[in-house]
């Protein structure tokens, strides 16, 4: 099975794995192409999300812009992934910084 596949019109079909990427990730990237391209992302199957590209215009280097939407993903994932495992570290920061004396009250 191909992770990218050309389909009818020029448009283009991106599979990314479930089990890598999360679907809020793949919304973020997607958001940052719409100027280019529609799009749209969908279940394939218990494994896969398909992302569905297609031009706006015939000037759009879709290949290009599909290979950019990989990078955009990966720097995605890790936000939504480190944002999780610091999540203690960020609620302590802001307490601390909004409710100081908080924790040396009776």
């Amino acid at each position: 099975m191909k992770i990218i596949e050309k389909l009818e019109d020029g448009k283009l079909l991106l599979r990314v794995e479930k089990s890598i990427y999360r679907h809020d990730a793949i919304l973020s990237s997607a958001y940052k192409f719409t100027d280019d391209c529609y799009i749209h992302v969908d279940s394939i199957d218990s494994n896969y999300y398909g992302v569905y590209f297609a031009p706006k215009d015939s000037t759009v280097d879709l290949i290009s812009l599909v290979n950019n939407f990989c990078n955009e993903l990966i720097d995605e994932q890790i936000r939504f992934s480190l944002d999780i495992s610091n999540k203690s570290i960020k609620e302590l920061i802001i307490r601390k910084a909004f409710f100081p004396f908080q924790d040396h009250e009776e």
